[in-house]
């Protein structure tokens, strides 16, 4: 393997110190758990509801149903309908949200501090009392639809989706995004939505994080007033097991007339709860998670295949993956993959050296600080302890964790989490152009798909 440093790349400073706001929490009588971070002078508060209503808490015939509650909170409340409840936003002048991920539903809100009592308000009827419009309920529907046939046109979110399709086992949800298929999607009704939304979104295993300047007591109050009085415990979510869909293979998802290939290489990873979760970050970041990374120095910098590549690993509260990403132009699709394959497999043959891990290691300290310059990104930073049940000093001995990281602890995480004789090799291109030369690498079974 061969890599080359650009010399007159200037030294990364030293990072700077940096210590994550001090936050508290309680827990109402009803079970939901409020953490409050004061940042004093901030000029907004942002309010974050977190209900263990992610895609894991739903059944697969109702693939999507999590994500389609979560969107419709915010076209309206019982009280006031999608117009009305607008009108009632942006006299505030609050930005309302809602999504959802495999593991939580989130609906949020950013305003003023002196909105926030009546933006909690707000909140609390959204998530207590949602009106479920069925005319709010059709275009959602449709817009998810039409949003999954786009995405299809498109190749990187092609490979994105396929890749995830091959790379778990038929019977591993996570084979599919978390917003449903069209086939499950399809089949959704109003009430399968009312019936998802009065099982799980209930208070017992809510979290509701608060974020700003305001008045301790003041705030204590207004979640009492608005939230004191919700009732139940939702059934939670699914222990999902991660099975993989086959050994080393190479799959072409058939796109003609591609002029370039969307490449994932990788297989199933780590959760979000494993030991080995700083050095697999320090380890990937050093691989593909930044500019002077393995992956982009060789396939950007020196063979010029490719605008960016990239690798990384996705927690979740079950393992996700691991991928390594390109897009190429489609006459070099089979070489680009054969360098990805190099490169993964020398991260076991190769360690990496001091220069690089201390690099990645710095990079990733560097940036840390960046995702909590705003109330926004305190309030997010608050979800993994409070979805995933981490420590409560997490951000506080983030960076010593992270600095603990050396060559040897990079090395042991490649060593046994890039995993090559396991490696899914996709590529979403133009089969008759490039199976051949695919094929003649000769590393790899290679099958040929047609795309969904």
């Amino acid at each position: 393997m061969t890599t080359t440093v650009n010399p007159m790349r200037p030294a990364a400073g030293v990072p700077r110190p940096y210590h994550f706001p001090s936050f508290s929490r309680r827990q109402l009588k009803n079970g939901l758990n409020v953490w409050t971070i004061p940042v004093a002078g901030s000029t907004l508060v942002n309010v974050h509801l977190l209900v263990d209503a992610g895609a894991a808490a739903e059944d697969e015939p109702h693939g999507g149903i999590a994500a389609l509650t979560a969107q419709l909170l915010v076209t309206g409340t019982r009280r006031l309908d999608a117009s009305a409840f607008a009108e009632a936003t942006e006299r505030l002048g609050i930005e309302v949200s809602s999504e959802s991920s495999w593991d939580s539903a989130r609906a949020a809100f950013q305003s003023l501090p002196r909105h926030l009592d009546e933006g909690l308000g707000l909140l609390a009827e959204m998530v207590r009392e949602p009106r479920f419009e069925a005319g709010e309920f059709e275009r959602l529907k449709a817009e998810r639809l039409a949003d999954i046939l786009q995405s299809r046109s498109d190749p990187g979110r092609l490979a994105d989706e396929t890749f995830l399709l091959h790379v778990y086992a038929a019977d591993t949800p996570y084979r599919r995004l978390s917003a449903g298929s069209p086939e499950t999607v399809e089949t959704l009704s109003r009430d399968d939505v009312i019936d998802f939304h009065g099982t799980h979104y209930r208070p017992g295993l809510a979290h509701l994080v608060i974020a700003g300047s305001f008045d301790e007591e003041a705030v204590a109050a207004s979640v009492e007033r608005h939230l004191a009085s919700w009732e139940g415990i939702g059934p939670g979510h699914r222990t999902i097991a991660s099975h993989a869909g086959g050994v080393r293979r190479i799959v072409i998802v058939n796109r003609p007339g591609s002029v370039q290939s969307e490449l994932r290489v990788g297989h199933i990873g780590i959760d979000r709860y494993d030991p080995r979760y700083f050095p697999a970050i320090v380890m990937s970041t050093a691989l593909g998670g930044m500019f002077g990374s393995r992956l982009n120095r060789r396939l950007r910098e020196e063979l010029g295949y490719t605008y960016g590549a990239r690798s990384g690993f996705d927690a979740r509260r079950s393992a996700g993956v691991f991928t390594a990403a390109a897009a190429v132009q489609t006459d070099v699709t089979a070489p680009a993959i054969s360098e990805l394959v190099a490169l993964l497999e020398a991260t076991r043959t190769a360690p990496f050296g001091e220069a690089e891990i201390t690099e990645a290691r710095d990079f990733q300290i560097g940036i840390f600080p960046l995702r909590f310059e705003s109330t926004g990104g305190i309030a997010a930073a608050i979800e993994p302890i409070a979805v995933y049940g981490l420590a409560e000093d997490f951000w506080q001995t983030y960076r010593d964790r992270m600095e603990a990281v050396g060559a040897t602890e990079a090395h042991s995480a490649a060593t046994e989490l890039i995993r090559p004789a396991e490696l899914l090799i996709l590529a979403v291109g133009d089969a008759d152009v490039i199976r051949n030369d695919v094929e003649a690498l000769g590393i790899a079974p290679v099958e040929v798909v047609p795309a969904p």
